[in-house]
């Protein structure tokens, strides 16, 4: 068994443990502090005398660098042909790229870490003029990158490899470095499928952690200056959501009518792992979230409806075409069907989750969880189409909640948790006990402290709406599913308006 020595916020160490998950490699991991130092202990410098991390132990071999610790692995694995083919001429390629990386590729990005984290991080401010001479040379590197990746997806070809693994590190705080790919289409699209891999998001927790998180705001999103959008500035707050506790012997569940036989009273209800956690304001960046990368976006959207929203006849003949169309621009879906809406105010805070009638009429919800699961989705369909849910399935479909606020939200908004930075092994069944049916929703875990990223768009008005992916039936890496929830924002006035929105659940078809 491998014996993997890292701190896993760093550039070298990241890369290490994104590939080796990539690679399917069992290793134990011995994880060390490098803020503190711990590299340069006695005990360690006997394993790599340089005092450096990440190190590789297997037995009486001893590795010290990243990429050949990616290399020995790739040549021990049995099931990863594609991220380190055994043909002699793709390996030379990838390895090609894997000296590019860290002779040329890996400095002159450490650079802008340094001025634009490092600094920050101790106190200090990033020195200009050692990024302006620094500029030439990144661009220089960037273009080169550019220039391969308009003729391949990948750095080598159609597959992920280990050089992406490599490549990609160096850039893993791109935001907060300032790294300027917005300049350079192909490596800004590459990254982006870089930080859909299931191996990048499950990474991402402990850099956000560990360094994100402590720099200062204007730091963290690129130097941005504070700026007001919707009346608000750019801000976090800390507040709580309900996460849910995994039982290995109990299913999670939760009943929608009175069970007089009684089999709920010894059910792991969801919800009961309060957690504090940092909820950022996420106007700043309103037009940069997508529901295929973070699982949530941000839209305008302007409704003719003018009627009473307890009417839910009108609004179903007045307000779901206008979603339907809505959807089918923005998504570029060929047929959008929209099967039920939910308005949610705390007015209904008092109606018990038991009660089966005027089930449109909700309190908002304070749960960290996703509508669908990879398999209620499918039934779903096949529930509300019949016979056509077959062929339909067979093409790719997802859900989305359309989430609109009635009037402009000043008390419990939603919060929404990145994609990029809740892996799927977050997300687990929670079973929804009906009279007739039994439905599923995921709820979520914490298995790490605030290594989710959480975002919220305070001040929302009804001429916006949020598009949550809450099922996408395509594999190749997009969001499939998000996690949400509304929470009590510490900043809310006493006496703001109760929060009013409505939810429209629907299902597009490509």
């Amino acid at each position: 068994m491998l014996e993997v020595y890292l701190d896993p916020c760093t550039i070298n160490c990241r890369k290490v443990l994104a590939g080796l998950d990539l690679l399917d490699t069992k290793y134990n991991l011995h994880e060390m502090n490098y803020f503190k130092g711990e590299q340069k202990s006695e005990d360690f410098i006997k394993i790599n005398p340089m005092a450096t991390i990440p190190a590789a132990v297997d037995g009486d071999l001893t590795i010290t660098e990243s990429n050949a610790i990616l290399q020995y692995a790739a040549d021990h694995s049995d099931h990863v042909e594609k991220a380190y083919p055994k043909d002699t001429k793709k390996r030379a390629e990838i390895n090609t790229w894997l000296l590019w990386e860290a002779s040329a590729w890996f400095s002159t990005c450490y650079t802008h870490v340094v001025q634009y984290v490092v600094q920050p991080l101790m106190g200090g401010e990033p020195n200009e003029e050692i990024i302006k001479a620094e500029a030439p040379q990144w661009n220089k590197l960037a273009g080169i990158l550019n220039d391969q990746l308009g003729k391949t997806k990948y750095i080598t070809g159609d597959d992920v490899t280990i050089a992406d693994i490599a490549i990609a590190s160096p850039m893993h705080m791109w935001e907060a470095s300032r790294l300027p790919i917005d300049k350079y289409p192909n490596l800004q699209r590459w990254y982006g499928d870089i930080e859909k891999l299931p191996s990048w998001q499950k990474t991402q927790g402990a850099v956000q952690k560990s360094i994100l998180d402590l720099l200062p705001k204007n730091q963290a999103n690129g130097g941005a200056q504070q700026s007001k959008q919707n009346g608000t500035t750019e801000n976090s707050v800390r507040a709580t959501l309900n996460y849910t506790k995994a039982l290995d012997d109990q299913l999670t569940e939760i009943y929608f009518y009175e069970d007089a036989e009684g089999k709920y009273k010894n059910v792991n209800e969801p919800g009961n792992d309060a957690q504090e956690v940092n909820i950022t304001d996420g106007w700043h960046r309103a037009k940069e979230f997508s529901y295929d990368k973070h699982g949530f976006s941000l839209h305008d959207f302007s409704s003719s409806y003018n009627g009473a929203w307890e009417d839910e006849s009108r609004v179903k003949n007045h307000l779901y075409p206008e979603i339907v169309s809505f959807l089918k621009h923005t998504t570029g879906a060929k047929e959008v069907l929209v099967f039920d809406h939910t308005i949610r105010t705390k007015k209904n805070a008092s109606k018990a989750i038991t009660q089966e009638s005027n089930t449109t009429q909700r309190a908002p919800v304070r749960l960290v969880h996703c509508d669908y699961t990879s398999e209620s989705a499918p039934v779903r369909v096949k529930q509300l189409l019949g016979d056509r849910a077959d062929d339909l399935l067979s093409r790719r479909v997802a859900f989305f909640n359309v989430w609109k606020p009635l009037a402009k939200v000043e008390e419990m908004p939603l919060a929404m948790c990145d994609v990029t930075t809740s892996p799927p092994e977050d997300y687990f069944k929670l079973f929804l006990r009906y009279r007739e049916r039994t439905g599923e929703n995921y709820v979520m875990r914490q298995t790490t402290p605030n290594s989710h990223k959480w975002w919220y768009f305070p001040g929302m008005t009804s001429d916006q709406v949020i598009l949550l992916k809450t099922f996408d039936g395509e594999q190749d890496g997009r969001a499939r599913f998000v996690g949400h929830s509304a929470f009590e924002d510490p900043t809310s006035k006493p006496d703001a308006p109760e929060r009013e929105s409505i939810e429209i659940r629907t299902i597009v078809f490509f």
